[in-house]
């Protein structure tokens, strides 16, 4: 595997480690950010590891301090420190690897806020173009039960490694890590995966119902 796995939730809380029993000679002080940046802009993981854990900590609360939402702030965490890994070869163009790491945690709080801001306006005119909306008839259950019926259908028709992907997403609620560590392949190619899968349902439901607007 080209990528190590980064660490789940509870790494994140416990970034620095436990502290050595008295008996035991003082940790010599952490690697540089200047020299782990050196030393990943090459593809070091070990420097990987390093970096995690000396700035997963302080960029978790960063973030958890702009959303407020501790489980939403670890996936953003995680997230950041997945891009990072795909462009480490860029990293010796950088001058603060530390400054840039929470420039991208920082891009990836306000493109999930605009998202939810656009889920929220999109509600706001559906209510307002439909305000009497009445809940839906047997009919229509009926009709969005054969329509998940063959969503279904459709996933299973994926390509494996898409499918794959897409249901420990979907199903599972997988982050783009997690599913990288379950699958063994990069988070970048994950998010491949996902990419083409989505675009193939669509491409589906669109055939079968040109009238519905799929996101």
């Amino acid at each position: 595997m080209d990528d190590p796995s980064l660490p789940d939730s509870t790494s994140v809380d416990a970034a620095s480690g436990p502290s050595p029993s008295s008996s035991e000679a003082a940790p010599s002080a952490p690697p540089s950010i200047e020299g782990l940046q050196e030393r990943l802009a090459h593809g070091d993981e070990t420097a990987f590891e390093h970096l995690f854990r000396q700035l997963s900590e302080p960029v978790f609360r960063f973030i958890c301090g702009m959303v407020n939402d501790e489980a939403l702030a670890h996936d953003l965490t995680q997230d950041t420190f997945a891009k990072l890994w795909s462009i480490r070869d860029r990293l010796n163009t950088i001058g603060s690897l530390r400054a840039y790491v929470f420039q991208m945690a920082r891009h990836r709080v306000y493109n999930q806020q605009r998202s939810e801001e656009v889920r929220r306006d999109n509600q706001a005119e559906m209510k307002r173009l439909h305000p009497d909306a009445s809940p839906p008839s047997p009919d229509r259950t009926l009709d969005a039960r054969l329509l998940q019926d063959l969503l279904d259908e459709w996933v299973a028709e994926l390509p494996k490694r898409q499918r794959e992907a897409l249901l420990l997403r979907r199903q599972n609620n997988l982050s783009h890590d997690e599913i990288a560590a379950v699958m063994d392949i990069s988070p970048k190619t994950v998010n491949n995966h996902l990419v083409r899968a989505m675009k193939r349902l669509r491409r589906r439901l669109h055939d079968h119902r040109p009238d519905l607007r799929s996101s």
